[in-house]
């Protein structure tokens, strides 16, 4: 179980120290900088349940870590917060993760609620807490509701790391193990942590062999196709890039579940240059682009370095038939809200 706890932490170091260090340098929001921090470091030792295989039933959970008069007064002072703003959806998603952290799970369920219903079930991180708050007050196991919810956010976000993650763990559940084999896979092509890759590698193998054999090398080779994009950004865009900043370009099937057809990941230079999408950039064994394919084309500039949108980022979209001759326009011209 060691190995689920280091994977744990070391995510959420992460995630705490991608939320903290843009607020410590603002000194009116160096206090909700530290609440994010010991929030999350705090938190990661709730993911035990649901990553571990342990059983839990039989043992008796861990005990909630202790929560110091600091971590209580900081989790009081968002609650009189929102008493006072009560449409603050970024403080409805903190004080969720607060209570997460502090074991008050009913409570989590309810802030995560109150975040989910409005943004209309828009926001990611409302959907994914949500279910996670829901799977961790069951014990570790993945409630209907929460399964539904894990859903919604691969739908959402076909390549977020968190959605795939989960994603896959409820299509586990199912029973659908190809389902849940693909997410991880994919969530494996985004390169995570190593910690995180040899957790996955052993959920995969537990998953048994594929129920249906994968398809012919010389098959996917003869149906694959390449896409070629000539990839540019709106004249009024051009002043918020960043040097150096992560391009995510991506072909995913439209109204499909799962992770896309293929993905690649570039920088900012690649503006204003022809780029390949291929079977070498496919995220999961067997699904390529085919001629003929109806798919939607977007270009992501993701100034927080991760696969899922943040609001600010710079992207473009646009549908496109696979096997058209020659290379395919596409223009950077949306700032994500």
């Amino acid at each position: 179980m060691t190995s689920f706890l280091i994977v744990a932490a070391l995510m959420t170091a992460m995630a705490a120290a991608a939320v903290a260090y843009p607020l410590l340098r603002d000194r009116r929001s160096r206090l909700v900088a530290l609440i994010a921090t010991v929030v999350l470091v705090v938190g990661a030792g709730t993911l035990y349940k649901l990553w571990s295989t342990w059983n839990w039933s039989a043992t008796g959970a861990p005990g909630a870590a202790p929560v110091s008069p600091q971590v209580a007064a900081m989790v009081a002072k968002l609650e009189r917060h929102l008493k006072d703003h009560p449409d603050d959806l970024n403080g409805w998603l903190m004080l969720g993760r607060s209570y997460v952290a502090v074991n008050r799970l009913d409570d989590a369920i309810q802030a995560f609620d109150q975040a989910y219903t409005l943004s209309g079930g828009k926001n990611l991180a409302a959907v994914i807490g949500y279910g996670e708050a829901l799977a961790l007050r069951s014990g570790g196991e993945i409630t209907p509701e929460a399964a539904q919810l894990f859903e919604d956010a691969v739908t959402m976000a076909p390549a977020n790391p968190k959605a795939l993650l989960y994603g896959g763990f409820a299509a586990a559940v199912r029973g659908e193990k190809d389902l849940a084999r693909s997410r991880w896979q994919a969530l494996i092509a985004l390169n995570p942590p190593p910690e995180v890759v040899q957790m996955l590698n052993a959920r995969i193998a537990q998953l048994g062999p594929a129920t249906g054999p994968p398809a012919p090398a010389a098959a996917v080779a003869a149906s694959s196709a390449t896409v070629t994009i000539h990839l540019t950004i709106a004249p009024a865009l051009k002043a918020r890039l960043r040097a150096n900043a992560p391009l995510f370009l991506f072909a995913q099937e439209p109204g499909v579940r799962g992770p896309p057809l293929a993905v690649k990941r570039l920088t900012v230079g690649a503006i204003g240059t022809d780029i390949e999408l291929s079977s070498a950039d496919s995220m999961i064994p067997g699904r390529v682009l085919s001629a003929g394919e109806h798919v939607m084309l977007t270009a992501r500039v993701s100034f927080s370095g991760q696969p899922m949108p943040s609001a600010g980022d710079l992207y473009g979209a646009l549908p496109y038939d696979v096997g058209k001759k020659g290379p395919v326009d596409l223009v950077i011209d949306h700032i994500a809200q």
